[in-house]
């Protein structure tokens, strides 16, 4: 595994990380911010070299104390026929999407910025005074959005990109709020391959799921 000190000098720059889950799983690349961290660059970042679903992430204890649910639960409410586990067998990590009030249409790399910004200074509020940033989040966002709001479930009970991103700002000590995105190719998702060859030649860390399982899983 990097050293601790170096993943956290990369996140705290604004640099991202890529994380691989496992052989075996989604077997999947994704690119990965620290929200603290986040700015329109980042997203331009993430569309242009990622190309994937632009995601923020917080742990599923920080969605509970919001009021946030998985999407799953809302679903079988509703559409019950459509609550299917994918083929990975993991139940998804989606809650819901939002836009923050002071957004135009909520899609450019500046109003997607500026959403998952004031999610993470919810997150960031959540730890001083849980009241308050409820009311942050019911008072300053609206969805549908064009932010989708991933969960992560623990990396005890589901080891997606979610997880593995969630447990690495753990690691490092920063708060549980990050922002991913798959790495895609022509037709398919990137392969390990090339997302290292890319890593290694814009100077980013990579980072494999199992690295972090041993860190993090004693």
């Amino acid at each position: 595994m990097i050293q601790k000190s170096e993943i956290r000098k990369n996140l705290e720059d604004g640099l991202p990380i890529l994380i691989y889950d496992f052989d075996g799983r989604e077997e999947e690349v994704d690119m990965m911010f620290y929200a603290g961290k986040i700015s329109w660059k980042s997203i331009n970042l993430l569309r242009k070299d990622a190309g994937g679903l632009i995601c923020y992430v917080t742990s599923k204890e920080y969605g509970q104390k919001l009021g946030l649910d998985f999407m799953t639960n809302i679903i079988r409410e509703k559409y019950p026929y459509l609550a299917k586990k994918p083929s990975y067998g993991d139940e998804p990590a989606f809650s819901i999407w939002l836009n923050h009030i002071a957004t135009k249409t909520g899609i450019n790399d500046v109003d997607r910025a500026k959403t998952i910004s004031e999610l993470h200074s919810v997150i960031s509020l959540l730890n001083e005074d849980e009241k308050l940033a409820k009311e942050k989040l019911e008072t300053e966002f609206y969805s549908p959005g064009h932010v989708p709001v991933l969960l992560s479930r623990g990396i005890r009970y589901r080891r997606g990109h979610t997880e593995l991103s969630i447990s690495l700002l753990e690691y490092v000590n920063l708060e549980k709020s990050a922002v991913i995105a798959e790495m895609l190719d022509d037709g398919l998702s990137l392969s390990k391959e090339k997302a290292l060859r890319y890593a290694r030649h814009n100077g980013f860390l990579f980072i494999e799921g199992k690295e972090i399982l041993k860190e993090v899983i004693i």
